[in-house]
Parts: structure tokens; sequence; C-alpha cells
């Protein structure tokens, strides 16, 4: 048995065209725009890992292009439009990979790139 830490830690938005930071951690990211901008995000540390994303304050639209798929559709896109958006991302196993697969959802669009 491996025994993780599943404490959420809050994870900097590291603002218009940066990589969210995947920590071995559950962990929540509040997303701020000054005007439409683009984020990158990897595909999670392991089984289970839980991922908030929450749209707090809309300068402009939030695009988020994942790494892997988030679901059987194959979409990898976010796109957050109005502060209140939010997407709850959990970390699954196909093979040998991990993916993030989504949750819950609210207001949040899907596409694939």
């Amino acid at each position: 048995m491996t025994v993780r830490n599943f404490n959420t830690v809050t994870t900097a938005d590291p603002g218009a065209s940066g990589a969210i930071q995947v920590p071995r951690a559950h962990f929540q990211v509040a997303l701020v725009t000054a005007t439409g901008e683009t984020r990158t995000m990897g595909a999670p540390a392991f089984l289970g890992q839980r991922c908030l994303l929450a749209f707090k304050t809309d300068g402009g639209n939030a695009t988020i292009t994942i790494a892997t798929t988030v679901n059987q559709t194959g979409n990898n896109t976010l796109l957050f439009e109005d502060a209140g958006d939010m997407i709850d991302l959990i970390g699954c196993q196909s093979g040998a990979n991990y993916r993030w697969r989504i949750s819950s959802n609210d207001g949040v669009a899907l596409s694939t790139v």
C-alpha cells in the first residue's frame, strides 16, 4: 500500500501562456485573466489525484490545453468564459499512462486541439 498526502494545495496561476504545475498532491488553481489568455497543464501525477480549476477573475477568456484527453471523446482543451466557471478533474489510468477525467463541470466548454 502506498500512502499519499491527500491535503489539497493551492497552485499559483502561472498567468498568460504559462504552464500550470502539477504537484504530487491534490491541488486547486484560481484562474485570473487580464485579457484572452492561454495555459497548459500536464498529466496527473498519480491515480486518484484531484485538480480543481476555477475561474476567479474574468478579464477575458482562459483556454487551457491539457497534455492528456479529459474524456472518451478525446477533448483536451478547456475554455473558461465567465467568472465562476469550474471543472474538477481526477487522475485515471489508461494502460501505463495517467490521464485526467472530468468529475464535474460547470460552464467550461470542451474541445480538441
